[in-house]
This record gives structure tokens, C-alpha cells and sequence, in this order.
């Protein structure tokens, strides 16, 4: 009997693929890492979250200029951002081979990879990650965003925060953001799910 594979899967499928190509312009800068890319929406579910598509589709694009993906972990969510019609510009944060970083400025910081990253000087800027448990990469971004383009407060997104994280709570932390949209707080149902998935499984194959 041959099974025909649902939307949800043909969209991780094709994710994916895009994830591995849109990688390789990036793959060079992680050359010394011993941890390989992972698709982190590939990691973390086993059917499509809806929540994500859902989120993003209610974020109103003309309140930003743009986007900022923080690589590598962002990297899916970023190009499900485009495949809605969002400009998205990226950039390096975070740890190097996962080693536990105390110090938001201990973090791998490279801001050079993206020519374009300009363009957002003194615009307003919606940041992409995928999830937080310190706030410290997220936070590290804002700063560095706030100093060299001067972009004040810009909003974040992240699919979820970590379990029993110290970054929600964190005001100090929370209060560099504009907002914090986090995308699992959204409730989908069924048939929403799956109209957004066959809506998101035609647009992406244009990125």
C-alpha cells in the first residue's frame, strides 16, 4: 500500500531543504564547530506546529522595516517569516561548540554576514529566534542593534520560552524589547492548522 504524505510532512520536507540550502551561504562561519546545523522545528515537533504559522501570519508586517534572524537556531522560523512576504536580514549570536556562556558578551557576536544588515539603521526591527532560556543571546542582539544602528527597542519572537527559564521574569531583560511575542501562546485549532500549512506549503516554494 503506498501512503501519501500529509501537508504537515511535505512542509517539514521542504523546510528543511530550503534550511540546508539557505545554510550553506552561512556554513563557512561555523567551520570550527563540532555541534552540525539542526533544523530546530524539525527537532522539536513531530507534526507541524500550526502555532508557528499562526503567530506569524497575525504579526502585522507594516508595523516593521524589517526582520533580524539570529543564526543558526532562528534560521527555520526566518524562512517561514519570508515565505509571508517579510525582509530578513541575519546575523551570528550565540554560543560556539554549546559551551555555557555566563556573560551575554562572552557570546560569538558577527554582524558582517549580511551586507544588507544596514539597511536597518534607525528602523524598526523585528527580531527572530527560536527560544530563550537566559535571554542572553536575544539581549546581547538588542544592544548590539541599539549601539551600532541605532535601533531602539525593537520586538523579538520566539517559538517558546525554556522550561524553568530566568529570562521571562527577568524585567530588566524583558524591558529591552519593544514586545516579546512568543509564539506558543497561540492557540490553533485543526482546521485553522491545516489551512495554514497548505497555505505556507505553496508560499514557501517562492523563497
Amino acid at each position: 500500500m503506498i501512503f501519501t504524505k500529509t501537508p504537515g510532512h511535505k512542509l517539514f520536507q521542504l523546510l528543511d531543504k530550503k534550511c540546508k540550502s539557505r545554510y550553506s551561504h552561512f556554513k563557512k562561519y561555523y567551520a570550527k564547530d563540532s555541534k552540525k546545523f539542526i533544523n530546530k522545528i524539525q527537532r522539536d515537533y513531530k507534526e507541524f506546529p500550526g502555532h508557528v504559522l499562526k503567530t506569524i501570519k497575525g504579526i502585522k508586517k507594516s508595523d516593521y522595516d524589517s526582520a533580524v534572524c539570529i543564526l543558526r537556531g532562528a534560521l527555520p522560523y526566518a524562512l517561514l517569516f519570508e515565505a509571508d512576504g517579510w525582509n530578513i536580514h541575519y546575523l551570528i549570536c550565540g554560543r560556539v561548540n554549546e559551551k555555557v556562556v555566563f556573560d551575554k558578551m562572552m557570546l560569538r557576536f558577527d554582524d558582517t554576514i549580511d551586507p544588507g544588515l544596514a539597511q536597518i539603521k534607525n528602523k524598526r526591527v523585528l527580531i527572530i529566534d527560536n527560544n530563550s532560556f537566559s535571554g542572553n543571546t536575544p539581549v546581547r542582539v538588542a544592544l548590539e542593534l541599539k549601539n551600532k544602528y541605532d535601533v531602539k527597542k525593537p520586538d523579538l519572537f520566539l517559538d517558546y520560552f525554556c522550561k524553568n527559564n530566568i529570562f521571562e521574569s527577568n524585567r530588566k531583560r524583558t524591558n529591552m524589547f519593544g514586545k516579546i511575542i512568543v509564539a506558543s501562546n497561540t492557540k490553533v485549532a485543526d482546521d485553522e492548522k491545516t489551512a495554514l500549512v497548505s497555505e505556507f506549503l505553496a508560499k514557501i516554494n517562492n523563497i
